[in-house]
């Protein structure tokens, strides 16, 4: 018998995890609204936001590690985000964590550290807008940028102007908008800790909600690491063949390559529905007929013109090229990567991160009506910040424990499973769920029907028969309503005076969010009753890996015998505050 032990947060992954749902769900509400109201350097100001947010919490929590923590849970959390454009945003706010956290290292935990880890933090907005300009329309810009200064310098009669001092005095803004993010967050904490923290937390509550997404794939989009790793080379590849003068026979490759991403990821051309990027490109490609032989030269320039199509074809590639690896991100696959040895704790981290930020998005949306009161709102959004931190600690440690009965296909699990819940119910145990009872006929297993635990009734399950009405997995076609029975034996509510509940089986179905997926996603939120599942031998290692629960007891059916099984059930069930005797 394979155990697998249930290890608990500690409290500064508690921690990170209010903190980046916080931060996260700030990011999108004003991230959102910023981008609907095309304000300009909404970078900058959520920079300025997220500095005087993280600086706050460390005056309340004083662990060291919790800015690059919570920083980390935040980008990962921009991976449910429905834009196409998730790479850009994830590095941002990962940059803002790292700088904070490398000049507290290494000043220490003082007014002065946090200002000039604020200050390089907003700065950073700063460089990460113009390296994503680069990037964006390649070296050449720099050329079209020189020369419309020139340009400009020229018109105001000014043209030795060096453009060193401008730099420097937008540097030092951008500089001076960063420690005073930091000051900001440095008294509002400690006016929080000396003036309001003793205080009643008032009216805040959170339901957390279903936290399958880092696993899931909710959407029809599919995924391929080799996608990924393809659409990285094509990117590459065709800006290569930019460069080149003669770039036209060339250019087959490029617009393949976003003919291919068009198909294959229809919201990459999400962007480009933005009206303004469509000025943008109009703008660079003037500026570089009008500029590219300098100011002296002639009016229009052909080659300018020229190489302002090639930045906007290099602009489209990018944008179109760099969406589809941020929709690849989004593969559960790759997510699936936190959860290996190492990255528990993450994960962790992310589930309960997850599960809290429809409801603090709901509050915060909510508390827009205060901000007439914006003193209030700082003291009541540290407040809400505690009382989820108790709501955190007590949910991540009332996991249920889960009892997998596993074995080969057709190797008799159900069978297995149907003597040890007789004989712990001939001991009055009061066990729920259900079994699926195969169907043979000639040798050939046929469907399955649904055997509610409790009430002994049957129902049909699945057949293999062909019918269009019902749901086609696999070689069978489930009957609608024996899902919807098999999902009503599993509510809360059937379940309130069970002692266990047995799950018979988890598969294919309930990996791809179909089945009981949403049943189970319930009862380990809202239950900690212990569980028996039935699981095919070859797809354990998933469905551990799909739902965060607590200690995992893996019994084989060819090696753990009946008896050793239900002593464990029994003891697990003791543990929950009944106790039985074993006959």
């Amino acid at each position: 018998m394979e155990t697998i032990i249930y290890k608990p947060l500690n409290s500064i992954w508690l921690k990170a995890s209010v903190v980046g749902s916080i931060w996260a769900s700030i990011e999108i509400i004003l991230g959102s609204f910023l981008h609907n109201l095309k304000i300009p350097l909404s970078g900058t100001i959520l920079s300025f936001i997220s500095v005087y947010l993280l600086i706050s919490f460390l005056q309340i929590w004083k662990e060291n590690g919790l800015i690059l923590r919570a920083g980390l849970i935040c980008a990962l959390m921009k991976s449910i985000s429905p834009s196409a454009i998730i790479l850009g945003p994830m590095i941002g706010i990962m940059t803002e964590a790292i700088l904070l956290e490398l000049f507290i290292l290494l000043l220490g935990r003082n007014l002065v550290s946090y200002m000039i880890g604020g200050a390089f933090a907003v700065l950073s907005a700063l460089l990460h807008k113009l390296l994503s300009l680069l990037i964006l329309y390649g070296f050449d810009f720099v050329k079209i940028i020189s020369a419309l200064y020139k340009f400009l310098v020229k018109q105001i009669n000014l043209p030795d102007l060096d453009p060193v001092p401008l730099i420097i005095i937008i540097t030092v803004i951008y500089i001076a908008i960063g420690i005073i993010a930091a000051i900001s967050g440095y008294i509002s904490g400690r006016n929080y800790l000396k003036h309001t923290r003793s205080l009643s937390p008032g009216d805040f509550e959170i339901k957390l909600q279903s936290n399958n997404q880092l696993f899931s794939n909710t959407t029809k989009q599919t995924y391929s690491i080799y996608y990924l790793f393809t659409n990285l080379i094509a990117i590459i590849i065709s800006l290569i063949l930019l460069n080149f003068n003669k770039i036209f026979p060339l250019f087959i490759f490029p617009v393949l390559y976003i003919g291919i991403c068009i198909y294959h990821y229809k919201s990459s051309l999400n962007r480009f529905k933005n009206f303004s990027v469509w000025i943008q490109f109009v703008v660079i490609t003037l500026a570089a007929a009008f500029l590219w032989n300098g100011i002296s030269g002639n009016l229009f320039s052909i080659s300018g013109f020229i190489a302002g199509l090639k930045m906007v074809a290099r602009a489209v590639i990018i944008i179109i090229g760099f969406s589809a690896i941020s929709i690849e991100l989004k593969n559960p696959l790759v997510k699936s990567v936190l959860y290996k040895k190492g990255f528990a704790d993450l994960y962790q981290s992310l589930s309960l991160a997850f599960s809290a930020l429809p409801d603090i998005i709901s509050h915060l949306t909510e508390s827009k009506r205060k901000l007439n009161k914006p003193p209030v709102l700082k003291l009541n959004l540290f407040k809400q910040a505690e009382t989820l931190l108790l709501i955190f600690e007590k949910e991540h440690l009332s996991k249920p424990q889960i009892v997998i009965i596993t074995g080969e296909l057709h190797e008799g699990k159900t069978t297995y499973a149907k003597r040890i819940i007789d004989k712990l119910q001939n001991q009055d145990f009061k066990i729920g769920g259900f079994l699926s009872l195969g169907l043979q006929e000639d040798g050939d297993r046929t469907g399955f029907d649904l055997f509610d635990i409790e009430t002994k009734q049957k129902v049909v399950l699945c057949r293999k028969t062909q019918n269009n009405d019902w749901l086609k997995y696999g070689h069978y076609y489930f009957d609608p309503d024996g899902l919807s029975k098999g999902n009503e034996i599993l509510s809360i509510i059937r379940l309130s005076d069970k002692q266990a509940v047995i799950i018979d089986e988890i598969g294919p179905l309930e990996l791809g969010d179909q089945g009981w997926c949403e049943s189970i996603e319930n009862i380990c939120l809202n239950s900690s009753i212990p569980q028996i599942w039935i699981v095919r031998k070859s797809l354990v290692p998933k469905v551990i890996k799909k739902w965060n629960v607590g200690n995992i007891y893996i019994c084989k059916i060819s090696e753990d015998s009946i008896a050793d099984v239900q002593e464990l059930l029994i003891g697990i069930i003791n543990s929950q505050g009944k106790k039985y005797e074993i006959n």
